[in-house]
């Protein structure tokens, strides 16, 4: 396994080898974001409500911020470390713009700021006006406007913040929908696995995650084998020889909230934890 792997021991979280021993202790809340090439070899944790980016020697890289936004492709995170602090103590040195060690891209004094969209970040300037800055930090849309609204669209309305998402590679099954069940084909359309899972991720490191009904979540390969027995509640596909799956088995029905638009109801206090791809659990709930 190139990365720690994010361990839970019943609340608290740490990271530990493929062996399931203990690399990084269990201290924190959450891991938002496991290590990743994407976001320079660290990972995002959480404790108490606030969070950084640690390194995979579980030294904190960055200072504890309400806010912290992925890694862009240029290797700029952006914090923010009071989201208040626009009503509130109005510090003009509120927001960080880091490299993965930690060290300051550019300065700017700002009250609050976005992350980067189309290698664009909204700011809150100590003027109480907004405007944008390039990723060297030069102004690029003056702080004359009034709400973050109207810079974005200055900006040409961008719909997601930037990342350092590897693109998709040629996946050798591709899902298909077919009377709201899900199948997979080869790339010359033959159907490979005819459509009988009520859901299905696209492939992704060789797997993908289905399920034939509710409450019955698992992982398969690309000849359709199932990676491990147990059955989950819900849970993601792999990224990098790991999956985070909903560990307890919620005694809910997933579809109570589906005339709201919610197509799969997981509640708020379900634990999560990650899998290898042979099933084994890096999980402790006692």
């Amino acid at each position: 396994m190139k990365y720690p792997i994010p361990y839970r021991k019943v609340d608290k979280w740490g990271f530990s080898d493929a062996q399931k021993s203990i690399l990084i202790d269990c201290i924190y809340d959450d891991v938002i974001y496991p290590f990743s090439e994407e976001n320079f070899d660290l990972a995002l944790v959480e404790i108490s409500g606030k969070r950084c980016w640690i390194n995979t020697k579980g030294e904190q890289i960055s200072p504890l911020a309400d806010q912290v936004f992925s890694f862009t492709r240029h290797e700029i995170s952006v914090i923010v470390i009071d989201d208040k602090n626009v009503e509130g103590k109005q510090s003009t040195e509120n927001c960080l713009f880091i490299n993965s060690f930690g060290e300051n891209v550019f300065k700017l004094q700002a009250l609050s700021a976005d992350g980067f969209q189309n290698d664009r970040c909204i700011v809150c300037f100590p003027s109480h006006k907004y405007g944008a800055v390039d990723i060297t930090g030069a102004i690029v849309v003056a702080p004359i406007f009034e709400d973050l609204n109207a810079v974005w669209n200055e900006i040409g309305r961008p719909g997601i913040h930037d990342s350092n998402k590897k693109p998709a590679q040629d996946r050798e099954l591709i899902k298909f929908e077919e009377d709201r069940y899900f199948g997979f084909k080869d790339r010359e359309g033959n159907v490979i696995f005819k459509a009988s899972y009520f859901f299905a991720s696209e492939f992704h490191e060789g797997t993908a995650m289905v399920a034939r009904h509710s409450k019955a979540f698992y992982h398969i390969d690309s000849s359709g084998q199932r990676l491990y027995s147990k059955e989950y509640y819900y849970g993601f596909n792999y990224a990098y020889g790991i999956a985070n799956v909903v560990s307890d088995m919620p005694d809910v029905n997933p579809f109570v909230h589906e005339r709201w638009g919610v197509d799969y109801y997981i509640p708020g206090n379900s634990k999560w934890g990650y899998i290898d791809q042979q099933g084994q659990e890096f999980w402790e709930d006692e």
